[in-house]
């Protein structure tokens, strides 16, 4: 066989997707031919699977000339032990890792999501189970445990099992973003690393360590600052460019719903000339009740977009609005008043993924071609709206 003919047949070989397709006519020309990983592996496969088969390409392979069968079958032991061996630290990775998730509380939303409470340095976090924040905790444990850190397979399986531990042996609870209201009192927050937490109820406020109601932590928040007491509203006002008194009260009012916790909730329009700190007003009122990373951000695309920064900011401040499509002025009078919305889950073909939230709003930048814009010049005038 010529050198051309030789390597049209590798050519071949490496286009066929079963290793040992025409593996006796192959081992002619390339003796390691059978000794291959992918070829090993598949042969320990096909030894398990089906045993004729099996039996019948090795067969062919000796009529074929190839004298180191018995080699072949000592290789293909050790691709078995070697399989044998990871399966058996998978599951033991995955035991230890249960194990070590004991000592945390797991309960779910009543929207099915796996949570779990964990105890670190004195104090109680809460953390959906497939976050990333839990299964950094998890990891952590597990090499404080044994030095050595748990491999992908394993972290999955066991937050498979705590996830379904959650789902049918925990009770069910509400989470929270930011804010809850529960009853005649009001919880805020703090989003510091202690997970404090302001009660506010009428007259008094304090600060608690652990208070009764679960917050969840999302990618963005940042902490308030602890309260002191004898402070005055007026304040404030050096920080909003509002050009009458009824402009501040509008303001103040707003920012007083949204830390109530519960709506419906008004939409604030801020209208201004251009230069009239509206994006200023705006990131001044998200900071007094819930600062992040990005404070103003551009509006949405659809409403599968609008409903997941709900669900993970408890104020929505967009920037820059120009108009509102009719889509989108539905969906947020839906998130301010509440509602929901429904959508088929990735990689499924019925499964729904479910949004449910309302939200303070705030909308910078809408022209109000209705008004004389020579009374906007010098301020911003804040307009709440609500929708019924």
């Amino acid at each position: 066989m010529s050198d051309d003919e030789v390597r049209a047949a590798f050519d071949a070989a490496e286009e066929i997707r079963d290793p040992l397709d025409g593996l006796a006519d192959r081992s002619k020309l390339d003796k390691a031919a059978p000794f291959r990983p992918e070829v090993l592996e598949r042969f320990a496969e096909l030894r398990q699977e089906d045993r004729a088969a099996f039996e019948t390409i090795r067969v062919a392979l000796k009529e074929g000339g190839f004298k180191r069968v018995t080699a072949l079958d000592d290789a293909i032991d050790g691709v078995d032990r070697t399989s044998e061996d990871l399966n058996e630290k998978v599951r033991k990775q995955s035991d230890v890792l249960i194990e070590l998730a004991r000592e945390v509380v797991l309960f779910h939303s009543p929207d099915g999501t796996g949570y779990a409470d964990v105890n670190v340095d004195d104090h109680r976090e809460t953390w959906p189970i497939r976050s990333k924040g839990f299964r950094r905790w998890l990891t952590r444990r597990f090499y404080l445990e044994t030095d050595s850190a748990p491999n992908a397979e394993a972290l999955n399986s066991a937050l498979s099992v705590l996830e379904a531990q959650a789902s049918f042996d925990g009770p069910t609870q509400d989470v929270y973003v930011r804010v809850a209201n529960i009853g005649e009192r009001i919880y805020l927050d703090l989003c510091n690393s202690t997970w404090q937490a302001i009660e506010i109820c009428a007259g008094s406020w304090r600060i608690v360590d652990n208070p009764p109601v679960r917050f969840q932590r999302t990618p963005g928040m940042l902490p308030l600052p602890a309260p002191v007491r004898g402070g005055s509203i007026e304040a404030l006002k050096p920080f909003l460019n509002t050009k009458t008194e009824p402009d501040f009260v509008l303001a103040v009012s707003w920012v007083e719903q949204a830390l109530r916790g519960k709506g419906p909730f008004p939409v604030e329009a801020l209208v201004g000339e251009q230069g009239t700190a509206k994006s200023t007003f705006a990131k001044c009122q998200r900071a007094l009740v819930d600062p992040n990373i990005v404070p103003l951000r551009s509006l949405p695309r659809d409403d599968r977009d609008l409903f997941i920064a709900a669900t993970n900011s408890h104020v929505l401040a967009f920037d820059n609005v120009s108009g509102l499509p009719p889509w989108l002025s539905d969906a947020l009078c839906r998130i301010a008043s509440g509602g929901g919305f429904t959508t088929r889950q990735l990689y499924t073909d019925s499964d729904e993924v479910l949004f449910d939230a309302q939200r303070p709003i705030v909308l910078n930048g809408i022209e109000d071609h209705n008004r004389n814009a020579a009374r906007l010049r010098g301020g911003t005038r804040p307009e709440c709206c609500s929708r019924s």
